[in-house]
């Protein structure tokens, strides 16, 4: 116990500045030399070892996205058969979805929440705004044909722009909508009057203006990070400098292990949970189901799968390719800690690969199986609670402190 203590000031000194967990700190901030090597290797490599490949990725499919729906959209405009140029658009989707998820994992700075999340920038919610998703006024703006309009994309809420609403144009049922009948589009008639092939151009021309701006919105993003340009990879490397908005090396790597806790928050809570019928959505019990995430594409145990993805990137600083809070505990001799942590993810891992249907259709075919990755999921979260965050003497985020589960 004591040799584990002293352990714990060691790393707790050299993320810049002792001080306990939740407890206030007395006296002048760290210096930039209070920062040690191995803390700012983990800082200067989540950017070109975790972050960069990550998004790279993300944008490489946007570009065939963008191609796929202009391909859609010019099918739809012809009065042609358009059901292979959506397939098409929708297997690019995909590609894109199941990279953005992997992503979603790493909401630290320009992707963050700006009200929560330092540096935070809210650009997460242009691209993919899960759970706040809202298909019929998807349906509405497909009526209102405005989104070739200058201002679209920036004087719109997010629940009409990004992946979330392609996946409404690109998977809907032809023809049919997911307003109530008192809702202006089918009161007025306005609906109906298109028909379906009107309905399936207006998607697709939909489809590709969104295609365009999600492209956009994943390049600033990478601009954001960029050292070149927005250089948040810098003002990340260089916490503790006295610029930016990390006051010390420890604060850096805390927002780091706050992003991990995504794993819980959202995949264990509420993608799992909600399929479960256990999460906290709106009405509980069965009519959780409505809000399982990709209701429409049926891709979300693979996206379960790609949030474990980006969580081992994280954590491990991409492997063998950058540091990351794996090499922190290795440096003071915690490695059983880290290998612990290691098998937990693999033992996850295995769970997802398990599933091969959409969590609905895993639920009602074979409940033990998402309930045993949702508990293995929950076993690498104990972890980082527990285990990880008293090692490193870090503190853990608000919404995870009265986890229990």
């Amino acid at each position: 116990m004591a040799g584990s203590a002293a352990r714990g000031w060691r790393v707790l000194a050299a993320l810049g500045g002792l001080c306990a967990v939740k407890v206030a700190c007395t006296g002048p901030a760290p210096s930039p030399e209070a920062v040690s090597p191995e803390v700012r290797a983990v800082l200067s490599d989540t950017w070109p070892a975790v972050v960069s490949p990550t998004l790279a990725r993300v944008a490489e499919g946007t570009v065939a996205l963008e191609e796929a729906a202009r391909a859609w959209e010019r099918a739809a405009a012809s009065g042609a058969d358009d059901a292979a140029a959506r397939a098409e658009a929708q297997a690019a989707w995909q590609v894109v979805m199941e990279a953005w998820q992997e992503a979603e994992v790493l909401q630290v700075g320009p992707a963050g929440a700006s009200l929560t999340v330092a540096g935070g920038m809210d650009l997460r919610d242009r691209i993919y705004s899960w759970p706040t998703v809202n298909h019929c006024r998807v349906d509405q703006e497909t009526v209102a044909g405005a989104w070739d309009t200058e201002a679209f994309a920036d004087t719109r809420l997010v629940t009409v722009l990004g992946l979330d609403a392609l996946e409404v144009l690109l998977y809907a049922p032809p023809g049919e909508n997911a307003c109530p009948a008192q809702v202006d589009l089918n009161a007025s008639g306005a609906w109906e009057s298109l028909g379906v092939d009107g309905v399936q151009a207006a998607r697709a021309s939909y489809a590709r203006a969104l295609a365009v701006t999600l492209h956009r919105d994943v390049a600033a993003l990478i601009s954001a990070w960029e050292p070149a340009e927005g250089n948040f990879a810098g003002t990340l490397a260089d916490a503790g400098s006295g610029d930016g908005p990390y006051e010390s090396g420890r604060a850096a790597v805390n927002a780091l292990f706050d992003a991990l806790f995504y794993l819980e928050g959202v995949t264990k809570d509420q993608k799992l949970g909600y399929a479960l019928g256990n999460g906290d959505c709106t009405g509980g019990g069965d009519t959780c189901l409505s809000q399982v995430e990709g209701t429409l594409a049926g891709g979300s145990h693979r996206w379960v799968a790609a949030n474990l993805r980006g969580f081992r990137a994280l954590f491990t600083g991409g492997g063998a390719s950058g540091q990351g809070l794996e090499d922190l505990l290795r440096h003071d001799g915690e490695a059983e800690l880290a290998d612990r942590v290691l098998a937990a993810l693999d033992a996850a891992d295995a769970a997802a690969a398990a599933l091969d249907a959409s969590l609905p259709e895993a639920v009602a075919a074979e409940r033990a199986a998402v309930e045993t990755l949702q508990a293995r999921i929950d076993a690498v979260c104990d972890l980082l609670r527990l285990d990880v965050a008293a090692v490193l003497a870090l503190e853990i985020p608000d919404e995870a402190a009265g986890d229990n589960d």
